[in-house]
Order: C-alpha cells, then structure tokens, then sequence
C-alpha cells in the first residue's frame, strides 16, 4: 500500500467514522432522527445518472460522479463550457478561449500543448459525451451550449472500460431533455448582463414539447442565441522587425517597415456567439422498444483574443495587442439516434451518430517576430536583409472533422445477483487542417506563391497557395478503432457486490501531408518543406491494441452509507510526429497511461436531508505526453514521452437541506502531484519532485441557498464562493509559471410567481482577477482570465 500523507488520512479517518456511526445512529437514535426530519420537511433531490451504462441514484453508483440537475444549472447559471467546469474543485481547464480549451480532472495534466496552431494535437484525457456520443476532439473541444439538459454528470477517475480511450482521467457527460410523449410543455429564458470594462452580453433560449400521437410520438425542440460581450481589449500599437530577432545574424538593415493596428484597435474585443438548435423525436414502438432521432446544429463564432498580456494589463485594464484579424467560426452537426429494447430478457441498446465539425479562422501571430529565426528571409532583402517589409503575420486555418461512431450494449437485469453488460464499439474517425502561415512582407521581399509538394497534398487541389503564405501544414489523421468491453457484477452477499470490468482495444492510426515552406523560385518548382508521407514510411498507418481492466467492491452498510473500493486503468493514444528525424525529434510518440487506486464513501443522514460524499485515491501517470515548441531543437513543434508522475488525492462534498428555509452545499477538493522520473527526452522538463500543471494542491466550493415567501412570490437568494490554490502551467522548464491562487463569489436573487421567474445576478462580485491558464505561444506570454464583475438579470418562463 502506498503511503498517504496526512490530509488524506484525516479525511479516511473522519468518513469511515460518520459512515460507520451513521448506522449506529439510524439504529439507536430513530426517533430523534423521526424529530429532525419533522423540523426539515424537505429531502434532498434525488438525482438518477446513467454513469454505468444502467440508471441508478446517484448515491448508489460506486464511484466519484458529481451531478448537476437541469434546476441546480439553471439556479446556477450556467450555460457555457467555463461555467460548468468552474464550478467542479478537482476539475480544471485551459486554453485560448471558446471551442480550444482542455479539461483535466485530478491533476492527471502535462499542461498546455502549445501546438494548436501547428494543425496536430493529442488526445485529450477527459471525454465528453452528448448523452451516449462521444464528442471529444483533439486540442478543440466541441463546445456545446448547456440548453434544456437534464444533467450534466462528471465521471472522476479513468472509465476506459465503459467509455474508452480518451476517459483517461474521467468523463464528462451532458445529458438532454428527452420528449415527453404525454404532455404539452414550453418554456424559454432571455438574460443580458454587463461586465465591468467590458460590454453587454445578451442571450435567449427556449424549448416546446409537442406530443403528436399520444404516449407513442412526441418532438421536443431546443434553440439559442446567446454572446458574451468581450472585456479584453486591443490598444493602438506599432510594430517592426527587431534588430533583437536571430535571423538577423547581427545585419542592420538600413530600413524596416513599421505597421500600425489602427484599423483593428478597439475596446472589448473577444466576443464570442453560440446559437443553434437541438431537434429530438421520441417512438415508444411498443412496450418493449422505443427509438430516439436527435440532431443538434450549433455555429460558434468568435472574435478577438481570450488571453491578455500582462506587461501591458493592470487588474482593470486588460490588453493583448495584435495586428491582424482574430477571429473564428466554429460550425458542428451531430445526429444521433438509439435503439432500445428487450429482446428474450436482455436490454439491448444501439446508439449511433455522425458528426461534421468545420472550423474556419485567423489568428494573429505577428509577435514571432521575435524570435523565429527565419523571418528576416521571408520579409526582408535577400541576401543583406538591407531593406524589410511588412511584420504583420497571421495564420488562416482550417479544420474539418468527421465522425461514425456505432456501439451495440446487452445488459441482463440489474435485479439479478449476478448482472452483466457489454457491447462493441466503433469509432472511424478523419481529421484534415489546412494552416496557412501568411508573412505580409514575402510579397514585397520577392517572394512567388507557395506551392505544394506533388503527390503529398491532402486539402488542397495543387495549386499555389494565396500570395503571401510562405509555409503552410496540410494533413489528414485517420483513427479507426474497434473495441470489445463488458462488466460483470455479483451481489457475493445481499450487501457486497463485487464487479469486474474490461475492454480490449485495437485502433489504427495515420497520418498524411506534408509542412511546405516558400521559395523565391516560381512555379510549382517553388514546392519545398517536410514530406511528412516519406518521413514517415513504413510507420503510418500503425495499429495500437491492448487491454484495460477495472474492479470494484462495494459494501452498502445499510440504507444510507455506502462504501467502495476501485481499481481503474485508463490510456490516451499516440500519434506521430511530422518533423521526424528533425533535431533528433522521435517519428512516433507513445500512449500514456494511468493506474488508478481510489476508496470512496456515500452517506445520507437526517432522513436525506444531508448528504456527505468523498474518495480518496492515488494515481500512478506513466508515459506522460508533452507538445512543445523549442526552436532550439526545430522551427515546428513536436510531441514526446516526458516521464512518469505520481498522484495522491481527496475529495469531498456535502450538501445540507437544514430546514424549510436553507440549503448549504460544498465541495473541496486535496491533490498532492509529483513528478517522479524522468527519461531521456529532448525536452527540457522541470526537475523531479516538481507539481503537475493545473493541479491545484486545494481547491473548493461552498454556498447557500436561502427561500422566502414575499405574498404570491416565492424568493431564491444563492451565494456561491470558491477558491483555488496557486498551481503551474507547463512541465517544460523554459514555458513554467506559477499561476496565483484566486477567490471568486458568485451571488443572485430569484423572484418568482407560477410560472415565471426573474432572476438577478452578480458574478465575480468581488471583481477578482484569476489567471486560469497560460502559455507563450509565439513568444508573448499570455493568460486567460475570469470574466470580471458581471452584473445581469435572467427573465424565464415554463408552461
């Protein structure tokens, strides 16, 4: 057994004797229990999950899953992808703003990857899901607006068994609204709100339920639009090439282009907008199957940057200068459908989906000025670099996904003593980016158009490139994978239930194309850079394949406590290497994996009308993946295997209905990460024994929730408040900050009357400024931030 340091063992010692006690009190003290829950009327909601495959409360599921009910979101607020991880201690993100962050839960993290922009990302290590589909994609989250959810359920610790690849260190799952086949129902919410040094921000949203043949056919329609005014700003500037920058190689030239941002300086400019619509159809066919149609079309687009630059910020005046557009237009559409049904006494479930991603943009990337080492030849005079032109660089990407996925699950019954459920998986996935690298000066400098290497294009037809794209990546990545997973449990005694779980893997990966660099030759004779086909040859595509397993006691103590105990392997897949042989820079990378140990407890007391949660776990991080940009081993980025880490962790959570007039709730969350080796690698990791990136040592959540009557109104007055301990953005020692701890209070008022609702909020009340990642990128060190103070009103309305 491994050693558990002392907050761990605090928190094992103190759940074991509320747990243990917590049957002793039932059994002694029923009629004082009988008197408190005369004082309390109310028992707290009963939140029923599917985090198993099968559904179950959420009190009964041995394992750390934390579930936020459609009412708690809406009491909440929340309805975006940084709403909802905010308000998870254990549960961090990062990234560049709407539709390019990461999740990590528990610390399992190499931090940031810094190769967005080079067209190539790895797999993340937390999955999400859209109900039963899968919808996670590399370095770009599909990130769908919280409309009309049931839930939204996150599943802590690998679920690789039931959910594959990409559940290395949990699952995250939004689960819709579905028909109802009996009743008319409708409903909608209009909401705008300013934010301090910032603009106004604006949203609607609604449903309708129509039954069409009663209990047999019904539609339920979902729709939004909802932006979130900018509050970063880009201040009037100038530019030119720095004497400083290395491909000078100590020239002087005797004149160099300044450029203005004129024409793009402006306030409060990263915006982004989400409007879409969700369409479901519901076939009760008989008693035995039922089939559900749902497709969901979402267009996010965006505008400006989502980090600022600290060495032209103040707390209240946040700033990121850039010289050409930024902006994004992020279109998805998934169909889905599921067939279910009993066939000779099994459950037998067909879920199957296709999706179609598109995302079209410019991103400003004028600061590699600085130090990219063969700029001064793309914008100056050749040879003597006399005279340079224009610095002004931008990237034009585009980025295509298209996804099958088809999986078939038989379950016995779950009021059998020995159950069991399994199924098969599909998955054929195709990934194709075109960057575009547009130096403004090349033209002027000589340079003719860029052309691709013959043979090796993939989203182009051959043609030159636009005047000015002096290097571009043009790739395709295949995955296909087919696994085989099941579960087995059996009840050993009426309160012990053993489980045993596994999925064999087999998944085929390539990658094709080529990072083409301009030449001042013209015509397609001015095709040169990385044939990455040949580079790779005899290596793509390659076949990754192997087997994880899980297992699970749980001991249900009486009614109201639970404990567990699980062991669970996780993995995320590999990939390949453009720039192989570059610099020593290895062709392929290899997966990573986690081993994780976890005891977990679940208890209700006071006739449910408090609850206490938790689990302590440790967690072994093999093999960790980093993406890396180190000029000094190559001009484009990489990935490779970095070292091995180690993971000691608790968590808890409580929520307290203590009388007719007040709910308390709260959640903390304790990681103890450290990395414990580390290999011969071309990367500059930080030093044995350093933390993990975002990985917060403490971490929590507290609030209340207090109801009045006023006459005909009923009032809600909620405060909400976390904190987050300091943590680390970056394993590579040249990229490594630390990232202040934070505090943030979130506070409301909801009047309401039948069927409508008003709602009055402030978020970040205090006005604090929180640093939740950073990264440089190209060369700027930049950080996104919490939204400022945020004042608003929500009108809604349910029939």
């Amino acid at each position: 057994m491994y050693q558990t340091n002392r907050p761990v063992k605090t928190v094992l010692t103190v759940a074991i004797a509320l747990a243990l006690s917590n049957g002793v009190v039932q059994a002694q003290e029923t009629s004082q229990n009988e008197e408190k829950a005369a004082e309390s009327q109310r028992q707290l909601e009963t939140i029923i999950v599917t985090s198993t495959r099968r559904s179950e409360s959420q009190q009964s599921v041995p394992l750390a899953v934390q579930a936020i009910s459609g009412s708690k979101l809406q009491q909440l607020g929340i309805d975006s992808f940084e709403d909802y991880v905010a308000m998870l201690p254990g549960v961090s993100s990062e990234g560049q703003g709407p539709g390019k962050q990461e999740t990590y839960i528990r610390g399992v993290s190499a931090g940031r990857a810094d190769v967005r922009l080079a067209g190539i990302g790895g797999e993340p290590s937390v999955a999400f899901y859209l109900d039963e589909t899968p919808i996670t994609t590399p370095g770009r989250n599909i990130d769908l607006f919280a409309v009309d959810l049931q839930r939204i359920e996150v599943l802590k610790g690998p679920q690789g068994t039931l959910f594959g690849a990409s559940s290395q260190a949990g699952t995250v799952r939004l689960i819709t609204n579905k028909p109802d086949l009996s009743d008319f129902r409708a409903g909608g919410e209009i909401g705008i709100s300013s934010t301090k040094s910032g603009g106004i921000s604006n949203k609607t949203e609604g449903f309708v339920n129509i039954p069409i043949v009663e209990d047999t056919f019904a539609v339920r329609i979902a729709g939004y639009n909802s932006t979130d005014a900018g509050f970063i700003d880009n201040p009037l500037a100038t530019t030119t090439l720095p004497l400083t920058n290395p491909g000078l190689g100590g020239d002087v030239p005797s004149s160099r282009q300044v450029v203005s941002n004129s024409t793009l300086a402006k306030d409060d400019y990263n915006e982004a907008t989400h409007r879409g619509m969700r369409l479901s159809a519901f076939w009760e066919i008989n008693d035995d199957w039922d089939v559900l149609v749902q497709h969901t079309s979402q267009q996010l687009d965006t505008e400006g940057s989502f980090e600022y630059d600290p060495s032209i910020s103040s707390d209240d005046d946040l700033n990121d200068t850039t010289f050409s557009p930024s902006v994004g237009d992020d279109e998805v559409n998934l169909t889905q459908w599921t067939v279910n049904g009993m066939l000779s006494g099994l459950e037998v479930i067909y879920n199957g989906s296709f999706t179609d991603r598109t995302f079209q943009g410019q991103t400003d990337y004028t600061a590699y000025i600085e130090v990219g080492p063969f700029v001064p030849y793309y914008i100056c005079t050749y040879p003597g670099y006399d005279e340079c032109f224009s610095p002004v660089m931008t990237t034009t990407e585009k980025f295509e996904t298209q996804r099958t996925v088809h999986e078939i699950r038989v379950a016995t019954s779950a009021e059998n003593r020995f159950r069991a459920i399994g199924g098969v998986f599909f998955d054929d996935q195709k990934l194709n980016t075109l960057t575009d690298f547009t130096y403004a000066g090349s033209i002027a400098a000589g340079f003719s158009p860029n052309f691709p290497i013959p043979g090796v294009f993939t989203n182009t037809d051959g043609s030159a490139r636009p005047a000015g794209v002096t290097f571009f990546n043009d790739f395709q990545t295949d995955r296909e994978e087919l696994s085989i997973f099941g579960e087995l449990a059996y009840d050993v005694i009426d309160d012990v239930t053993l489980t045993v779980g596994a999925r064999r893997y087999e998944i085929d990966i390539g990658l094709m194309g080529q990072s083409s660099n301009g030449q001042r030759a013209s015509g397609p004779e001015a095709a040169n850079g990385t044939n990455v086909d040949a580079r790779l040859a005899g290596l793509t595509p390659a076949t990754l394949s192997g087997t994880i397993f899980k297992g699970n006691v749980r001991w249900q103590v009486n009614a109201d406590a639970m404990f567990y105990g699980t062991y669970s392997e996780g993995f995320r897949g590999g990939g390949f290497n453009r720039a192989a042989g570059t610099g020593g820079i290895p062709a392929t990378f290899d997966t990573d994996d986690v081993v994780s140990l976890e005891f977990g407890w679940k208890t209700s007391w006071l006739d449910n009308s408090l609850r206490f949660n938790g689990a302590i776990y440790n967690v072994d991080f093999s093999d960790l993946q980093q993406g890396v940009l180190d000029l000094s081993i190559a001009n484009t980025s990489f990935f490779d295997n970095v070292g091995t880490a180690e993971i000691n962790g608790a968590e808890f959570e409580i929520e307290w209905a203590a009388n007719d007039y007040l709910d308390v709730f709260g959640s903390f969350s304790y990681i103890d990460s450290e990395l414990t080796d580390i290999p011969d690698t071309l990367v500059n990791i930080t030093p044995v024994g350093s933390n993990l990136p975002y990985a917060p040592e403490n971490e929590g959540l507290i609030g209340a929730r207090f109801y009045q009557e006023l006459g005909d109104f009923s009032v809600v007055y909620q405060g909400v408040f976390k904190w987050t301990d300091s943590r680390f953005n970056s394993l590579v020692s040249a990229d490594r900050v630390e990232l202040p701890s934070y505090n943030q209070l979130n506070l409301s008022a909801t009047f309401g009357k039948e069927d409508y609702k008003a709602t009055f909020f402030i978020d970040n009340a205090t006005d604090t400024l929180g640093q939740v990642a950073a990264g440089s990128a190209d060369n700027v060190f930049r950080v996104s931030p919490t939204r400022p103070r945020t004042v608003g009103v929500r009108l809604s309305y349910a029939y």
